[in-house]
């Protein structure tokens, strides 16, 4: 058979995610490629909740997997809405989860406590801008695009990686005393080292999906053969912890604008789920855990609307204009 086509956003880690998948693909028997696409994120300056929120690193690569033109399509999986916007018409794999965790990128080698009183951080996430707020309020958090290298090249002391990744909204190098991204896009980059610091969970949740990538594929026409290849690859453990993820961001009907963190794991025959809603400004937060031993999609996914529902009750609104029905 042909390669199979994998759409891909062009960055530098778009490109290395895709590239990963399409290599499990191949070792599953089914050679691939990549077929890069341009999406609306990457050509668009501004904070990502002003541009669209979730799904505008994602749009473009949906369209060219249901137009055909692309046999797969590889997302980071928080980028993904979370709500069914085709009908059913897509469907998505999961292969095995990065680290989830936030990375701070602090210069000198500093860590978040470190930081001197009017440091400045930057991230583009308003769910970790509202949770370094709350640990340093004495802090500045400001806004940022661009691309891994870009971010890091903010960074004083890393101006040298804005010659590794270019990309929009680039702002002025060295002029940040620290970032904070995700460990696992560092760690794909090969560049885990720069991490002064991986936050906790219970200091920094991260996003609902964090760490994980979504291989895309439509539901009606795809053929068979990779269809088994995507059985061999998927990771159940991995999908029942981000089910339960996402099935809480559906019932807040939330996405990456909010200040919402969310992460799962399986331990043994029980999965749990911790859940942090926190004010913008950061001076508030509600957590939230719960546990099922119903280790089924149904099971994960009922675990997450109950503890949004929790979190309704308790008055998690007042943070993100969620409503419970």
């Amino acid at each position: 058979m042909s390669p199979v086509l994998v759409g891909t956003r062009a960055s530098s880690l778009a490109t290395t995610q895709s590239q990963h998948v399409a290599d499990l693909l191949t070792a599953a028997g089914v050679p691939a490629e990549l077929a890069t696409v341009t999406t609306t994120g990457d050509v668009t300056s501004g904070p990502l909740a002003q541009l669209g929120g979730t799904g505008v690193f994602a749009a473009a690569l949906r369209q060219e997997l249901l137009q055909g033109k692309v046999d797969l399509a590889v997302h980071s999986l928080k980028d993904l809405p979370t709500k069914d916007l085709f009908d059913g018409k897509l469907a998505l794999a999961y292969p095995p989860r990065e680290d989830p965790r936030d990375a701070l990128v602090g210069r000198d080698g500093m860590r978040l406590d470190d930081l001197p009183e009017g440091a400045t951080i930057g991230t583009g996430s308003p769910r970790r801008a509202a949770q370094i707020r709350a640990i340093r309020p004495d802090c500045v958090v400001t806004d940022i695009r661009g691309n891994v290298g870009t971010r890091l090249s903010r960074v004083r002391g890393l101006e040298h990686f804005a010659t590794k990744d270019t990309g929009v909204g680039r702002g002025t190098h060295g002029d940040l005393d620290a970032v904070v991204l995700a460990a696992a896009g560092l760690r794909r980059l090969g560049l885990a080292e720069v991490a002064t610091e991986y936050l906790a969970a219970d200091r920094v949740l991260p996003a609902a999906g964090q760490g994980c990538l979504a291989i895309e594929y439509r539901a009606g026409d795809t053929a068979e053969e990779i269809r088994k290849a995507l059985t061999v690859i998927e990771d159940v453990p991995t999908k029942i912890a981000v089910l339960a993820e996402r099935s809480l961001l559906l019932r807040l009907e939330a996405g990456c604008a909010a200040p919402i963190g969310a992460h799962a794991d399986i331990a043994g025959e029980e999965l749990s789920l911790d859940v942090v809603v926190a004010h913008p400004r950061g001076t508030e937060r509600l957590r939230e855990r719960g546990t099922t031993s119903d280790l089924t999609p149904e099971g994960a996914e009922r675990l997450g609307r109950e503890l949004a529902d929790r979190l309704l009750v308790r008055g998690a609104g007042r943070f993100t204009e969620l409503t419970l029905d």
